[in-house]
């Protein structure tokens, strides 16, 4: 497989609303869920915010991170048009950090231009927490080969990616 573009990878984390985070549960079984995120400084950002979690119970997936923080970033596009299908995948390193890393406000404002959800809901869920995900491996597959991905960032609001391929 040919390595995905860092253009196109940079184009896809910066307008793609959301990425499915795979974990381990407590019990080393896999689990899947959804999470919003922002990339800044070659990493991608993901608040504990103020959305309503399950149960009311503390945030499990902290714990599970912090026991084994190599996770899995799945993006993927579906379409009824089956040529327009496609998905990266990310393996990466989660963090669990509070507010004394470098990058915590730039962070926090990429998220709050990436989402204006959070005029309505708090960036934060209680004390600031984020994850950040730094990746080491990126494997991908679009139907129609890197035009799909393309024809993809091309139909996002104010985008101008230009194709260096071809």
């Amino acid at each position: 497989m040919k390595a995905l573009p860092a253009a196109v990878l940079e184009g896809v984390l910066d307008d793609m609303p959301v990425a499915r985070l795979a974990l381990h549960d407590l019990k080393d079984r896999p689990e899947a869920l959804p999470i919003v995120f922002a990339r800044v400084a070659d990493a991608l950002w993901s608040p504990i915010d103020g959305k309503p979690k399950g149960l009311g119970r503390d945030l499990g997936r902290i714990g599970r991170l912090e026991r084994a923080p190599d996770v899995m970033l799945l993006f993927d596009h579906y379409a009824q048009d089956w040529r327009d299908l496609w998905w990266i995948r990310l393996k990466a390193r989660a963090e669990v950090l509070n507010d004394k890393h470098p990058d915590f406000i730039a962070a926090i404002n990429a998220l709050d231009d990436k989402y204006p959800q959070y005029q309505f809901t708090p960036m934060f869920k209680d004390e600031p927490t984020i994850l950040r995900f730094t990746w080491f491996a990126v494997g991908w597959w679009a139907s129609d080969g890197l035009a799909g991905i393309e024809r993809w960032l091309a139909e996002r609001p104010n985008r101008t990616f230009l194709s260096a391929h071809p």
